[in-house]
């Protein structure tokens, strides 16, 4: 395995052959680290690829983290099918390759946890994906590149919408939403992903997974955004210009930041070493399981 710079013939640069995961860093410590080895490891049995080493990981990240100086930050890793010679054809032998990137948190506006964050719904043609990839985190991020590129002005982040009117997420997260008395998140389909945060939610603290056509947002009461870096967003407002009554709808932020604070006592509990399972006992594991986005990946 390479830990050294990318090679100008890295298949990842070159065709996106590999994957990636964004991983909090918080007070030294690698936020859900299990939960992410987990997408990674599966990720690379579905391209192919040799399972990561755990201890290989963590030592390159280790090195990394103490080179920055950092304790809070984002930690980005891209693992890739390594260097090869021009063309699809993978090498005989394939020598993987990682990539380490420690960077600065990004900005977070105050008014998002005073007020909410603001959505848009964008319908986007090209979001239907692949489906043999579906939920993983590879390198092939076009959609989301694409639909960034046509955000309206006005709002923090933006729904996808594929063409058959249904909601797959958000650009850089997960959706979910507040019905009655029960939390709800869409299905893993399209080119959406599987977040880790989202796979928590799921087994822990009983989000279910239901479809979302978009007329289905007026009966929202309460949302939130999800991903490895922010956590768990409060959203205050869903705008759009499709029509319904659900346009400019307001949202109660209450439910939304209840829901924050159960995320993160979680958060805080599973810093404990006892409190660290293996990935194959992951929540991100059995929401694979039980919602079977992938198929013929063995555990």
């Amino acid at each position: 395995m390479n830990f050294a710079d990318v090679s100008s013939q890295d298949r990842g640069l070159a065709y996106g052959d590999g994957l990636f995961e964004t991983v909090r860093l918080a007070a030294g410590r690698l936020a859900w680290w299990p939960e992410h080895l987990a997408r990674l490891t599966v990720g690379c049995r579905v391209l192919g690829l040799s399972d990561p080493c755990d201890t290989d990981l963590r030592q390159s990240i280790d090195a990394a983290v103490l080179m920055s100086g950092k304790t809070d930050a984002v930690v980005k890793l891209i693992y890739t099918a390594g260097a090869g010679q021009r063309g699809y054809r993978r090498p005989d032998s394939v020598q993987p390759s990682l990539t380490v990137l420690v960077d600065n948190l990004p900005e977070v506006n105050p008014a998002w946890y005073a007020h909410g964050l603001v959505l848009g719904v964008l319908p986007v043609p090209f979001a239907g994906g692949m489906p043999t990839l579906t939920g993983l985190k590879h390198l092939n991020r076009l959609p989301q590149v694409m639909a960034r590129t046509t955000w309206p002005t006005g709002v923090d982040e933006c729904l996808l919408q594929d063409e058959s009117g249904l909601i797959l997420g958000g650009t850089q997260s997960n959706f979910c939403w507040l019905e009655g008395d029960c939390w709800f998140t869409p299905p893993i389909r399209g080119s959406a992903i599987a977040g880790t945060v989202r796979g928590v939610l799921n087994a822990h603290l009983g989000v279910k997974v239901v479809p979302l056509a978009v007329g289905r947002l007026a009966l929202a009461r309460a949302a939130v955004l999800t991903n490895a870096v922010w956590g768990v967003l409060p959203v205050g407002r869903i705008k759009g210009n499709l029509g319904g009554a659900w346009a400019g709808q307001m949202l109660e932020l209450a439910p939304a930041r209840q829901l924050a604070t159960r995320w993160q006592v979680l958060s805080a509990a599973q810093d404990r070493p006892d409190a660290m399972p293996s990935w194959t006992q992951t929540a991100w594991v059995s929401t694979l399981q039980q919602e079977a986005f992938l198929t013929g990946v063995m555990i």
